[in-house]
């Protein structure tokens, strides 16, 4: 497994921060909104503000900023998300 990002990442709106094998990995969300695709996984994640998603499998993990910047952090994964996120379309 990657060792986690200890400091907040910026992304601009559209760009991508790419995770290779991050599984048990958490995407926490601190501004705007991101859309996490997991290699294998037929359901992306819209993860908003306040929310997070813990990665859970391995390969390609594509995380994005939608619409406008935003500000994530990746830590280890505590706790799975405590809302149930909305399913991207």
């Amino acid at each position: 497994m990657p060792a986690p990002l200890d400091m907040p990442v910026y992304l601009r709106a559209g760009h991508l921060l790419l995770i290779e094998d991050g599984a048990g990995l958490e995407i926490k969300c601190l501004q705007g909104n991101l859309w996490v695709t997991q290699e294998g996984d037929q359901q992306d994640r819209i993860v908003s503000s306040g929310e997070s998603f813990v990665l859970d499998r391995p390969g390609l993990s594509v995380v994005t900023a939608l619409l406008e910047p935003a500000l994530l952090i990746v830590q280890p994964g505590r706790v799975e998300a405590q809302s149930p996120l909305r399913l991207a379309a």
